[in-house]
């Protein structure tokens, strides 16, 4: 929170999303939104009325979380030479909440007089200033951020070939395009990891379509059995000695007919899909850090607020100085005089 009254958040969320696809979340009033991330990767969210859409992705391992970060800046109150006042509202989700907590990191000279809100204060504690922000320390924070992320994408991308050799291609291909997505800084692993998960959802292609070429023309050959297994299924499961036999049925003409439609179908879904860049902002944590804590919040579009009231401490006039080191000089020539008058007698 700057001295003039403004504060810029960030708020994050670890989620399982399960089969949820957009999540719901609207601002204080006059709030400016700037921009979110789902999974460390820039999104475009879109407006419904005073609601903010977020679209989530499904995550690449079951039950497994997926940070969401949203930024925003509002007026959050009047700030005055030496007293401060101000009403902190948080942004509103449409899922309950649990292990909440909310810092706050006001200039340093402020002092907590009182405080008052739905999350209790759990500490206070003054952070050391740090340097001015330049575009080296940018740098450096961004080049831990991006090992830390392609230390997640190699994970994603082992976890990926070791599924499809299971027998698991949906969840190969997620796991795929989530190291995918956490790759565009690196050229070279990204670009393997995208000839990956091109090869996946080609391969996905040219299955469903023989599928349903086989379930159109009521095929029964009894040289592909898992293809007759597939045509009863929702989930296209199958390993990759599946995919040859079903693929290697067919004559040379008929699979290179199916490869240019399943490439015209990848392609038209590839660009469908955007990803936008955005610049990461840096909140630090310097000057009197505030935490408040709350268990959870029950319900949907819960109202989490705190509001703040704090002065500064105001240094002591000169006329007042001068009598203080009067009083001081008097209290030591009384002391000095007793021990005269100890000594005497």
């Amino acid at each position: 929170i700057s001295d003039a009254g403004i504060m810029l958040t960030q708020a994050r969320l670890e989620i399982v999303p399960g089969d949820k696809r957009l999540l719901n979340l609207t601002l204080p009033p006059d709030a400016r939104f700037w921009f979110a991330f789902v999974n460390q990767k820039g999104v475009w969210p879109w407006r419904d009325q005073d609601k903010i859409l977020i679209p989530l992705e499904k995550q690449a391992r079951a039950n497994s979380p997926i940070p969401v970060e949203v930024f925003y800046t509002s007026k959050v109150g009047g700030v005055g030479s030496s007293s401060l006042k101000l009403e902190l509202v948080a942004p509103k989700f449409d899922l309950p909440l649990e292990n909440i907590s909310w810092r706050v990191s006001l200039s340093d000279k402020w002092h907590v007089t009182k405080w008052s809100g739905t999350l209790q204060l759990q500490q206070d504690q003054t952070v050391p200033q740090f340097a001015a922000a330049d575009l080296q320390g940018y740098l450096n924070t961004e080049a831990t951020q991006e090992r830390e992320r392609t230390k997640q994408a190699e994970g994603l991308l082992a976890a990926a070939n070791s599924a499809l050799q299971q027998g698991d291609p949906q969840q190969a291909r997620r796991d795929f395009q989530a190291a995918y997505g956490l790759s565009t800084h690196d050229a070279a692993f990204n670009e393997d990891a995208r000839v990956q998960l091109h090869n996946i959802k080609l391969q996905q292609a040219l299955i469903g379509l023989n599928v349903r070429q086989a379930s159109a023309a009521g095929d029964t050959v009894a040289a592909a059995p898992k293809l007759r297994e597939l045509r009863d299924r929702k989930d296209l499961n199958y390993t990759q000695q599946d995919a040859k036999e079903i693929i290697e049925r067919n004559t040379d003409d008929d699979n290179a007919a199916l490869l240019r439609l399943a490439e015209r179908i990848i392609q038209q879904q590839d660009a469908a899909v955007t990803t936008p860049a955005a610049l990461r902002a840096n909140v630090p944590d310097q000057g009197r850090l505030l935490t408040f804590h709350r268990a959870v919040a029950v319900d949907p579009w819960a109202d989490l607020n705190i509001g703040i009231k704090a002065s500064t401490q105001q240094p002591a006039s000169s006329g007042i100085r001068l009598l203080i080191l009067a009083a001081t000089v008097a209290l030591l020539g009384l002391f000095a005089a007793a021990a005269q008058a100890s000594k005497r007698a």
